[in-house]
């Protein structure tokens, strides 16, 4: 949903355009770096480091997204699968697992594997809790956008 924006613009820059719309871009430019650093920061205690791709698909909208399938995974959640060793069997723990991130919290920690080991050839997971990173970078940043939109704009006056 796109954010509704409320900014003080200045007469001077509404009577020039360039300024105007050179101050929207930075603004939204700026946005988009914020909501990227962001993403990463999510995954900053993982092993594997998923790409994040900034975009401008118009001159009004900017996006950062991944295609990175273990992230996809991870925010949006899994439901209860089953899952087959494709090797001599699964290897995971007994107890104490304790998951790096946390739903809707736009950070990550250092987690833990847990003790002892349980071998199996088969399992039955009971899936996992989206951790909706997408949804809350989304809502920090269309509080964000109104302050950050009016130091592009003071910027340029």
């Amino acid at each position: 949903m796109p954010a509704s924006l409320k900014v003080f613009v200045p007469k001077d820059l509404v009577a020039d355009p360039r300024k105007l719309a050179r101050a929207v871009m930075n603004g939204l430019d700026a946005a988009q770096k914020g909501a990227e650093v962001d993403f990463k920061v999510t995954t900053q205690t993982w092993q594997h480091q998923p790409d994040f791709a900034l975009r401008t698909p118009n001159a009004a909208t900017r996006t950062v997204s991944t295609d990175d399938e273990i992230y996809g995974y991870v925010s949006g959640g899994t439901r209860p699968h089953i899952i087959v060793a494709h090797g001599k069997a699964l290897r995971f723990p007994r107890t104490g697992f304790r998951a790096k991130s946390t739903p809707r919290v736009i950070g990550s920690g250092s987690g833990s594997r847990g003790k002892g080991v349980v071998f199996r050839k088969k399992v039955n997971h009971p899936g996992s809790k989206a951790r909706d990173f997408d949804k809350a970078i989304a809502e920090k940043w269309g509080d964000e956008l109104p302050i950050v939109m009016q130091r592009a704009i003071d910027s340029e006056v």
